[in-house]
């Protein structure tokens, strides 16, 4: 009888992660919508310039939202058990710490200024600063909701915080044609996100209890912010490296092309991370079902980004034109070159995953502490060859990063990672080929319409991965994955209606 009530527990979770995850993605897919709506209209209303001062400000300043949150949201997610004393505390040190991020962010305003040398990033920093007083203020909250497994409140919150943020900055992008649009986008995001997070979470927290230890989830925070800090610092130096180095409209160049990339990477990475910590945070005590979770859970993710990364390694050109419009067509070698940066961005979520929900973030900052200072080394040098040369350091060690990952986070969890290897080459390989196949067919054709172009790779591409999944057994179990993935948001697109 037990082994049954394991059993249905576990099909019970499955369910739930797997409509978490179609939630999850399909929220997504709006966000990502909405984010290129707001990438195609504002990049025809301002200057590389404007890109240039909001992206030198967060590749400094942006560190403070790590710290406001202090991984204790995570912390919060993964417990197996959480007191209401405890969530109690653990609102208040955020918001603490909240307030504080934003303060010294504040105070350091000028000092960010004076650094680059460009003094209009001194008001900007103060404007930033406001996010990350409302990121503390909100970060338990989001948690509760996440630890409830309330995914469609937490996917609605996101897409209507993105919707009103767009339409925030093309108003005022109309308005200035400056970069308080892309300013105050970020402050509406988080504003929005914020009200209607703790308006729908359905807790409010209580004074802070003496009695509710918390020392387990700040420790657990603490080696996890280390690992976030660290990895932050590796992930934006080449951000504050081609700003100091080659100043405003050089970064609002590179931003852009980095943006172009973290399109689908950043809308589905840290969302499916979300689905991800709370079921494997209750399974990680039975290796076997853990295991599954994660390849599958890779799959999933992998299948859903990197073909769209590879239309950006083998095909930027019509993109970028697409989205950017022609002025920024400079860009093209410096998209496809990030593009393989994000491909290995993606996969390197995945020992993530392992490392948080199995509570083994003091292996995760010991990693960062010795890999990061590689990508910034990478960086650097790459820098002498200007703003292709920080590209291809950044992607090089991305790149080779990424299995290094995947070893320490087996080691450190005590799970096996040779399937969850074996399934990353899987998808790499298998869009390789076809964006390959569909870049080199595109440029036979020699197609001078950008939406042609991309149609015709489009078409491509789907062709050779229908060919690939029937000869290959092991990509066709994936294929069956993503059908049974879709069938469940289309389950609960018809359950909303």
């Amino acid at each position: 009888m037990a082994g049954t009530d394991a059993q249905e527990s576990g099909t019970a979770l499955g369910e739930q992660a797997a409509r978490g995850g179609a939630v999850t993605m399909a929220s997504q897919v709006a966000r990502v919508g909405i984010q290129l709506v707001s990438l195609t209209v504002l990049a025809r209303l301002l200057d590389p310039r404007d890109y240039g001062y909001v992206a030198m400000v967060l590749a400094v300043a942006g560190i403070a939202d790590l710290l406001q949150d202090f991984g204790l949201s995570k912390a919060a997610i993964q417990a197996r058990t959480l007191t209401p004393g405890q969530r109690d505390n653990l609102f208040w040190i955020n918001s603490a710490l909240g307030v504080l991020a934003g303060a010294v962010v504040a105070l350091v305003a000028p000092l960010i200024a004076s650094a680059y040398g460009e003094p209009a990033l001194e008001s900007v920093a103060r404007w930033i600063a406001v996010v990350f007083v409302l990121s503390g203020l909100v970060s338990q909250f989001r948690a509760s909701l996440l630890r409830g497994l309330r995914f469609t409140t937490v996917a609605g919150v996101e897409v209507t915080a993105s919707f009103t943020g767009m339409c925030v900055a093309i108003a005022v992008a109309v308005a200035t044609g400056s970069y308080w649009a892309l300013v105050a986008q970020q402050v509406a995001v988080v504003l929005v996100s914020t009200i209607l997070t703790i308006g729908l979470a359905g807790w409010r927290p209580g004074l802070p209890d003496r009695h509710a230890s918390v020392r387990e989830q700040v420790s657990y925070g603490a080696h996890l912010l280390g690992a976030q800090v660290v990895n932050y610092v590796g992930m934006n130096v080449d951000t504050v490296v081609v700003g100091a180095r080659f100043g405003a409209v050089a970064t609002g160049l590179y931003n852009r092309a980095f943006q172009m990339m973290m399109l689908p990477v950043g809308q589905l990475i840290w969302p499916a991370a979300r689905v991800a910590l709370p079921v494997l945070s209750r399974v990680r005590h039975d290796l076997g079902p853990y295991v599954r979770y994660v390849i599958r859970g890779q799959a999933v993710l992998g299948h859903a980004i990197v073909p769209l990364l590879m239309l950006l390694v083998f095909l930027p050109r019509p993109i970028v034109e697409v989205v950017l419009g022609s002025r920024w067509l400079d860009l093209v070698p410096l998209v496809s070159a990030l593009a393989v940066a994000g491909i290995f961005q993606v996969l390197t979520a995945i020992p993530g995953w392992i490392f948080m929900s199995a509570g083994v973030t003091k292996a995760q900052f010991r990693l960062a502490l010795c890999t990061r200072p590689f990508v910034v080394v990478a960086v650097l040098a790459g820098s002498y060859w200007g703003l292709m040369g920080v590209a291809v350091g950044y992607t090089a060690a991305t790149a080779a990063l990424w299995p290094v990952s995947l070893w320490w986070a087996g080691r450190a969890g005590k799970v096996s990672v040779r399937g969850v290897a074996l399934g990353a080459v899987r998808v790499i390989v298998a869009h390789a080929v076809a964006g390959a196949a569909a870049g080199g067919l595109t440029h036979l054709i020699g197609s001078q319409y950008p939406w042609v172009s991309i149609g015709i790779a489009a078409v491509a591409m789907v062709l050779v991965l229908s060919v690939e999944v029937a000869l290959w057994p092991a990509l066709r179990n994936d294929a069956r994955l993503l059908a049974r993935a879709g069938g469940m948001l289309t389950s609960r697109a018809r359950e909303a209606s």
